[in-house]
């Protein structure tokens, strides 16, 4: 089919990056906040395969340019799956017939000369790629879902990829709430953030030219997916540019596959019962397969994965979190005569560093509460904080359902009242979301839990371990009824008293148990200095092993000394005058943490500062200081992780060279 010439109708493409959802509430978010700008016709288009299809109806309201949208659609179309909903019109397209093209399909349409001044067209990952290169559809922007905290560095790619080319896209990184989604898939405003996240994406995506969202962007827009973004990349760079390239993405694939096996690396190679532990990963297949990630990655970029070396700077440590890629071989002057100047081979070296650590910007969590409500020490429990005594219970329940072959999956926890006064802001609906003030959300005892398929099982057991089912219509919501009232002065005093556990938070004894890495001779010691400084012991196991392995006499190259790694001057400071005695380094050491804690309030600040100084981590504000710190708070959060202790996001994979 030839180009279409005269079509005056502007399109924007929209989808989902990775496993991200939301990007079809995203778009329609887009197409509402654009018709408002416009004040013309403006047409939303899914295109989907027949069992996700939506069959919408016209909603009661309807702008008078959306219906005559509708109208124009229906004409000669018997059948359409069109329908005039607030302030656009939607209309669902198949992904296409067997022998049909759904892009020139789409095509087709809009080339119908219809009452429309923009359309935004949410599609499939798969066709993407294909939609921006089409002669016909030449989109002028695009809008991505995407979770930057599973593929940010890949995202940060695909950005650079579209600044050489003086490209702009849209990335929105949080999903809508239930009710402003379904707000914005019934063309009417989200409300709230979600509606202003809309507009800021309208002028993101709109151009200088003072027209009312002109989308001059170009004929293409090469933002492309963590699926897909090898792949598209591979044939879109050349020469010197495209070995560095290689080696960027070998690196990344190597430090994601860490990041994603790191968790199996830490677990125990044995079951308690002795048996051998199936989830557990040795470290030499924890370093193959990462190696067979970034040879994957050259490969599907074009490189030879012969001529690609992955290596591991931080190898000898007992859990590596950094890899580097070198890619070297020659440039054919003739494949890219531009940088080649005529030479006959050109020699190509080029190497790239990434490592999966705690994100750069990260300061950790608080360990108490704020801002209305609760207000004593937080634990957290899969990210998610909560009074200690909830989380031990939390503890007992999940383990409970775990040998009933049930993951309990907690989506919700401590809120407090600024948290819960943004969260009604964006679903103003008292039906869905409390007002703030008013829910018990705030004194840190309710749990939102999940998945559906576990809701029969709480319902039977959950009141065993001290958690009720606060309202009949809410399947999901356990409320904590067997410590002190929820907002009351002694759930507040939960944790503070000398030797109470506080598991999670970096504060209390942690007196419950230790991992079982921890050698014997080891525990008792640990048990008792946690306690006199009111420090977790779960953490100074985790920092002890990341710092010599419960060796009581280790030598570090820069002079660190015994099985806590005391430098001499930081020793006699804390009155340690022997630190290759074991029993006192420890007590040194849950000393010095208990001061790092007062004054970081935050686990990884706190870690961070234990290994490069408190200074570095004043002056960056941040858990990275330096990347041999970054490596270091991550395998401690690692180890707290596989403990139950989860108190950092999961970990970012990032380049640092």
């Amino acid at each position: 089919m030839g180009p279409e010439a005269g079509r005056l109708m502007r399109l924007v493409l929209a989808s989902e990056a990775g496993e991200a959802g939301g990007g079809l509430a995203e778009a329609a978010a887009l197409a509402v906040a654009a018709a408002r700008e416009t004040g013309g016709g403006v047409l939303l288009i899914e295109v989907s395969g027949e069992e996700r299809r939506r069959r919408c109806r016209p909603t009661l309201l309807a702008t008078d340019a959306a219906r005559e949208l509708e109208g124009a659609l229906r004409i000669g179309r018997p059948g359409a799956r069109v329908a005039a909903r607030g302030s656009v019109c939607w209309l669902t397209m198949p992904v296409g017939t067997e022998g049909t093209d759904p892009l020139d399909d789409l095509a087709d349409l809009l080339a119908t000369g219809l009452p429309c001044e923009l359309a935004i067209v949410h599609l499939p990952a798969e066709l993407w790629p294909d939609a921006l290169v089409h002669p016909v559809l030449a989109p002028e922007g695009g809008l991505i879902r995407a979770d930057l905290d599973v593929d940010r560095e890949l995202a940060a790619l695909a950005v650079a990829e579209l600044r050489e080319r003086g490209l702009r896209a849209r990335v929105a990184k949080r999903a809508q709430g239930p009710v402003a989604a379904r707000r914005s898939l019934a063309g009417l405003e989200a409300g709230g953030e979600a509606t202003r996240r809309a507009e800021r994406a309208a002028r993101a995506l709109a151009g200088d030219t003072g027209q009312a969202l002109p989308l001059a962007l170009g004929a293409a827009v090469a933002v492309v997916f963590a699926a897909l973004l090898l792949a598209v990349l591979g044939g879109a760079i050349t020469g010197k540019g495209r070995a560095q390239r290689a080696a960027d993405l070998a690196a990344l694939s190597a430090a994601r596959s860490m990041r994603d096996d790191f968790d199996r690396l830490l677990a125990p190679a044995r079951l308690p019962n002795g048996a051998p532990n199936p989830a557990h990963l040795g470290k030499g297949a924890y370093l193959a397969r990462a190696v067979a990630a970034g040879r994957e990655a050259a490969d599907a970029n074009g490189v030879d994965p012969d001529r690609v070396e992955i290596e591991f700077p931080d190898e000898t440590s007992f859990a590596p979190v950094r890899a580097r890629a070198k890619v070297r071989g020659e440039l054919d002057p003739d494949a890219a005569p531009g940088e080649a100047n005529g030479a006959t081979k050109v020699d190509l070296e080029a190497s790239a560093t990434a490592e999966a650590s705690a994100p750069a910007d990260y300061g950790g969590m608080p360990t108490m509460a704020t801002g209305g409500g609760y207000s004593g020490p937080l634990a957290y429990r899969q990210g998610k904080p909560m009074r200690p005594d909830v989380a031990a219970a939390f503890d007992r329940m999940t383990a409970a359902a775990r040998s009933a072959g049930i993951a309990l999956v907690i989506n919700s926890a401590f809120r407090s009242d600024a948290e819960q006064a943004d969260l009604f802001a964006a679903n103003p609906d008292p039906t869905w979301v409390a007002p703030p003030g008013q829910s018990l959300h705030r004194c840190a005892t309710e749990l939102d839990l999940g998945p559906p398929g576990a809701y029969g099982w709480l319902a039977s057991n959950a009141t065993r371990f001290g958690f009720v089912q606060r309202y009949s219509w809410e399947a999901w919501h356990y409320g904590f009824t067997d410590g002190p009232a929820p907002c009351s002065a002694a759930g507040d005093a939960i944790g503070t008293g000398s030797g109470a556990s506080r598991a999670g938070d970096g504060r209390g004894s942690g007196s419950a148990g230790l991992p079982g890495y921890v050698p014997a001779q080891f525990r008792e010691p640990l048990l008792r200095s946690a306690s006199r400084w009111n420090v977790s012991a779960a953490l100074l196991a985790a920092q002890i092993m990341a710092e010599s392995n419960f060796n009581p006499m280790a030598v570090s190259p820069a002079g660190a000394q015994g099985i806590a790694q005391f430098m001499p001057g930081t020793a006699a400071s804390y009155g340690l005058s022997n630190p290759f005695d074991a029993p006192a380094a420890i007590d040194a050491q849950a000393h010095l943490m208990s001061d790092l804690l007062g004054q970081f309030d935050s686990i990884p600040l706190a870690l961070a500062a234990y290994n490069a100084g408190p200074g570095a981590v004043q002056a960056c504000g941040c858990s990275s200081p330096y990347a041999e710190t970054a490596a270091y708070v991550a395998r401690i959060l690692g180890l707290l992780d596989g403990a139950g202790e989860i108190l950092g996001p999961p970990l970012e994979v990032r380049l640092v060279a």
